[in-house]
């Protein structure tokens, strides 16, 4: 039963959390913003909230008040799980079928940050990594965006199981 309580709570934080990045997502998009530059970095946010919200709710409510560290981290990277997923897809599937300029958009990014660190690259190395540009595709970039976040999110879940860890109150 707890099991089952810890992936209804994990798939509904982290549905949250991957539906909140995607809207802040759209926001940078339409608001002109480069969405593969630094200010993605303001929703670094949205996932702590959410893994943090999960986590303590399976504390409070799934387990009585007591949580081990293993069941802290588990119920946060199951809601990292859903919500990378969730915003991989839904990143997939705006790439495709709406915004088709994203890949070509990501790919001008990288080959920009690229060149700005050619001092510090062979020219071998330089021409293997700007030919590696080329390679990306939409489903390899939704890939790597929800491999990111999906690290990220563990980091998070690291912490706040630490946080929200809390022994069993033993009453004599």
């Amino acid at each position: 039963m707890q099991e089952n309580n810890m992936a209804k709570t994990a798939l509904h934080y982290g549905a949250m959390s991957g539906l909140t990045v995607f809207m802040f997502f759209m926001l940078l998009h339409f608001s002109g913003s480069n969405i593969f530059g630094s200010g993605s970095i303001l929703g670094l946010w949205i996932p702590i909230v959410f893994i943090s919200i999960a986590t303590r709710f399976h504390r409070d409510h799934n387990l009585g008040g007591a949580m081990t560290y293993g069941q802290g981290f588990s119920i946060g990277i199951f809601t990292t799980l859903f919500s990378a997923t969730l915003f991989g897809l839904a990143f997939y599937l705006f790439g495709t079928f709406y915004e088709g300029s994203l890949l070509s958009a990501y790919k001008t990014q990288a080959a920009i940050s690229l060149e700005d660190g050619k001092d510090i690259l062979s020219d071998s190395l330089y021409e293997k990594a700007m030919d590696s540009i080329d390679l990306v595709t939409m489903s390899s970039l939704a890939f790597s965006e929800s491999f990111n976040k999906l690290l990220g999110g563990g980091f998070i879940s690291l912490i706040t199981a630490a946080i929200f860890m809390r022994k069993k109150q033993v009453i004599e």
